[in-house]
This record gives C-alpha cells, structure tokens and sequence, in this order.
C-alpha cells in the first residue's frame, strides 16, 4: 500500500533554474552551511557571530541553509515576526546572501504544503534568503549547486525530484554540489537513510525513499552533498560521495556511534566552510567561538 501511494502522489514540480551567483574569484567558489538554527537563542547569535568572523579572513560568496528554518513548527504566516529574531537579526550582518533547502520543521515537523509555502513567500519577499521553488539550481565559479526538497522525497516518493537532479548533474561540468535536509549516512541521534531512528522495518518512517533516491542520484553523481537534520557536525566518505552534516547551527545533539567511519565528528555548535577551485575541495568546520574544529581536502 506504502508504495502504490507514493507511486500515485502528486509530483513536485521541476526544479528552477538560478542566474549564476556571483563569486569574488572566478575560478574559486567560497561558502557557509548550516541548518536546524531557526530558534533566535544566544547559541545561535554565537554560530552567526563566528560566521562573521570567518567569513571576513577566509571569504563567503554566500551561505546554503540546510532546512529547519524556524523552529518548531515553521512560519505559521507568510510575515511571521519570529523570522526576525531566527534569521535576519543573526545573518543580515554577514551581509551575503543565502540559499536555502526546506526542512521538516518548515513543514510543520510533518507534511504541511501551506507552512512550507509560507516560508517561500517570505524568501521571496526578503532579498537575503533565496529560495524560489522547492528545488532549483545555480552554477557559481567552477560548481553547480542543486537543492533538494528531502522532506518532499520522505513523504512523497522522488518522482520528479529524480528526473531533475539526474538531468542537472548529467548537464553539469566542474564540481556537483547537491544540498537537503536529511542526511544520507550520518552518526547522530537520527541516523542513516532507510534506518532513521532504527525503524528499517518500517519504509515509511525509516526513509526508505530518502534512501533509494540518494543512492541511485546522489550517491557518485554528486562530488558533494551537504545536509542538516541530526544537530551536530560530521564528515564522512562513502557512497562515493563526500558527506557533510552541518546541522549545529542552533543546538546539538550527541555522536552515535553508527559504523559510518567518519573523517570527523563532534557535537558541538558551529557550522562548515568550503571552498572550490578548479582542482581542489577544501572543508573546514568551525566552533560557535570561531575555533578550528578540523580541516581536510579533497583532489578533483
């Protein structure tokens, strides 16, 4: 019945297209990304302030938010006030703009199209958050960036979801960066996609679509793929594919130990800088201070 209903849902419509953003270096693309940090609390101005600091030595052409924009329930208006406090207040002063993939919470921790709606019409009516459709994509210096809607894919299945992204990273030269919400492989409180808290033998809440179209389109397509969902910060190689999850934007919760090998791991606030020039990837993760948490890279 799980399937013949995901079969039959409605699908998301294709994924727009951005103009190329701009970059400071033509052959280099620095960037921020966070998620799970619209709470407007003292850890999250912390986060945001060492944005700032870091942004201003290393350089940020712009920042990816990776769901769960207003805690806990999403915007419940398209001018909900609290968005003041969750967004601008914390990232207006790092003055670079940014985009953004919905989250479960901006759903309303579930399946509400008019909360999520609401969170695209605010985007669209603030200059510092893009976000105009459910999943689109830009190029900017030598990568091609593509948002994806994981909440969609959770509940609904990946029907036009997947034709999108394979057709945007088969069109793709340079690095491939996709970015969402769930994570594929991740040793936090909420885990691997298809296992999401332990329930494998449940496909609906274990995130066997998740799992299915991350592996068949993600997995070796993409050169990157940066997610939220568990609130702590990972790195870990696998699938063929660097995985990153950067959800400490806010709060944290703890390392589980799930098998996954990762080259890094801690629960702590803080967030993940990357740069991408022609040759090499280079991934940093920084504390809520501004600290140097670790650094690696990786050879095109």
């Amino acid at each position: 019945m799980w399937l013949f209903l995901t079969a039959c849902a409605t699908q998301i419509p294709p994924g727009v297209a951005l103009p190329e953003a701009p970059t400071a270096h033509e052959e280099q693309v620095r960037f921020i990304a966070f998620g799970d940090q619209g709470t407007g609390s003292d850890t999250q101005l912390q986060v945001a302030g060492a944005m700032r600091q870091v942004c201003e030595v290393r350089g940020c052409d712009f920042g990816l938010v990776l769901g769960d924009s207003l805690y806990p329930n999403g915007l419940q208006s398209v001018d909900d006030p609290r968005m003041n406090d969750a967004f601008i207040k914390p990232y207006a002063p790092l003055k670079i703009p940014f985009y953004a993939a919905l989250g479960n919470h901006d759903y309303d921790n579930g399946r509400d199209n008019a909360t999520a709606e609401h969170l695209l019409t605010w985007a669209a009516n603030h200059e510092i958050m893009t976000l105009p459709a459910k999943t689109y994509s830009f190029s900017a210096g030598p990568a091609t960036f593509a948002a994806l809607d994981t909440t969609w894919v959770f509940w609904h299945g990946a029907r036009g979801h997947q034709r999108w992204l394979d057709e945007t990273l088969r069109d793709t030269q340079g690095w491939k960066v996709v970015f969402g919400h769930h994570p594929i492989f991740s040793n936090g409180q909420h885990g691997n996609a298809g296992e999401y808290e332990g329930l494998s033998f449940i496909p609906w809440s274990s995130g066997m679509a998740l799992d299915r179209f991350f592996q068949q389109s993600v997995c070796g397509e993409a050169d990157l793929y940066l997610s939220g969902h568990d609130h702590n910060l990972q790195w870990i190689s696998a699938c063929g594919t660097e995985l990153i999850v950067s959800g400490a934007g806010a709060k944290t919760t703890p390392i589980v130990d799930r098998e996954n090998k990762p080259n890094f791991s801690a629960a702590q606030p803080g967030f993940v800088w990357v740069s991408l020039d022609s040759e090499t990837m280079t991934i940093a993760f920084y504390d809520e201070s501004g600290k140097l948490l670790h650094q690696g890279s990786r050879s095109k």
